[in-house]
């Protein structure tokens, strides 16, 4: 088993009072501090993502939405037209 070795710092200037307030939490939670601001950070930072990027549905809801990824995709002459056409991107290519 190998472990990774953390290497990374995270710098943050707080008030005195901030800093008690942190350590006591630790404490409490029979943690060291950076360890306890580590987790707590992590948890937020994984409930704001959450929030943003995953969502819920009625069961009802859910099903309809599975149903419509589902679907074949309807043809869209435009794109297909513009996807007809070369790249600019391979274009570039010829350039380098």
């Amino acid at each position: 088993m190998t472990i990774k070795q953390k290497n990374e710092r995270l710098d943050l200037r707080v008030k005195d009072s901030q800093k008690s307030y942190l350590i006591y939490a630790a404490t409490l939670r029979d943690m060291k501090l950076s360890a306890f601001v580590l987790d707590s950070a992590m948890k937020e930072a994984e409930e704001v993502v959450n929030q943003n990027v995953r969502f819920t549905l009625p069961d009802k809801q859910w099903k309809a939405f599975c149903q419509a990824l589902d679907k074949p995709a309807r043809e869209i002459p435009s794109l297909k037209k513009l996807f007809a056409k070369p790249s600019i991107f391979n274009e570039q290519k010829a350039f380098s």
